[in-house]
């Protein structure tokens, strides 16, 4: 994975370029004691959005979107596995889809 770098073109067009540095040489992000992850694009939004009811499929569509533009998602997801949590939606997936991953992976490393 590398980091990009936006450059102006010719007539103020944008194409990212490469810089060839990994992006966890330029930056680093450190968990806080609470579990809270620096950068994370849901750090102001109603914690609830991520806890929709079963019924509540605009906000489950909502924080699923909040998830798809954040830079820590996948972090945030292998935090969410690890504390195996039940309820919620962290990296996008809900509480089923982080099973069904955890599952596969779980085959994964015995089939290797």
């Amino acid at each position: 994975m590398s980091a990009h770098i936006v450059r102006r073109g010719v007539r103020g067009t944008v194409r990212p370029t490469l810089t060839g540095r990994p992006a966890e040489l330029v930056a680093k992000v450190v968990l806080s004691p609470e579990g809270a992850l620096p950068g994370a694009a849901c750090t102001d939004v109603d914690p609830d959005l991520f806890f929709p009811a079963d019924d509540d499929e605009f906000s489950e569509r909502r924080a699923r979107q909040i998830c798809a533009g954040c830079p820590v998602r996948e972090m945030c997801l292998a935090l969410a596995m690890k504390r195996r949590e039940p309820h919620g939606i962290f990296g996008g997936l809900d509480e089923t889809e982080r099973q069904a991953l955890a599952r596969r992976q779980r085959r994964a490393r015995r089939a290797a």
